[in-house]
């Protein structure tokens, strides 16, 4: 749809390029994230950013540029965690496309245990789960793996599970229906997880 300026024309094309930054509230919307992880990103320099009147704005090149630069020559390990066996074929077929390492579980137990022997770099967690439910599971893995980022997948944004996951820590939240694009944005903002090189009995 063509905007309109406020004389009731149509915008021209500097118009539309007048303004091509972003506040740190509409980056959190656009990327999905919760704001305390952006403002992560921007006190770390991991997201490139200017400080204009004594806040920061960042510019929309700028964090295209940067979810690129993550996507490079990189298997993210996901482990999605929903009790809706189609739910869990959809991530796996769209995140393999994306080059993703994608493990599927059904509940809250499946999730804890694997969580306890393998390390991943991103977790879609359903919060409607058979058994334990997924707010008390979220409690359950931060114990386990304190850093992993979680994605909260609900319908209800505004439920007493969503508040009560809120206690454990920051979260992202996917709330259905979503779309394949939000998914792979939230992919994309994270980066693959490392473990530090330990030292060889005997070195120096």
């Amino acid at each position: 749809m063509i905007g309109r300026n406020r004389r009731g024309g149509e915008r021209s094309s500097s118009d539309r390029e007048e303004t091509p930054w972003m506040s740190v509230t509409e980056v959190a919307r656009y990327l999905n994230l919760h704001l305390m992880t952006v403002y992560r990103y921007l006190h770390s320099g991991d997201l490139p950013a200017s400080k204009v009147g004594g806040r920061w704005r960042v510019h929309r090149r700028d964090v295209e540029n940067w979810l690129a630069s993550t996507a490079r020559g990189v298997q993210k390990r996901i482990l999605v965690v929903d009790d809706e066996p189609e739910v869990g074929a959809y991530f796996k077929q769209l995140l393999g496309r994306h080059g993703c390492r994608t493990e599927v579980v059904e509940t809250a137990e499946e999730a804890l245990a694997v969580v306890s022997e393998r390390e991943f770099d991103l977790i879609f967690l359903d919060l409607l789960l058979p058994g334990m439910d997924g707010a008390e599971a979220f409690g359950e893995i931060r114990k386990r793996d304190p850093q992993v980022p979680v994605v909260l997948i609900t319908a209800y944004p505004d439920s007493v599970l969503v508040a009560k996951a809120l206690q454990f820590g920051a979260v992202s939240l996917l709330v259905k229906p979503f779309a394949s694009e939000e998914i792979v944005r939230l992919v994309r903002t994270v980066r693959r997880r490392t473990k530090p090189t330990l030292p060889q009995p005997g070195g120096q």
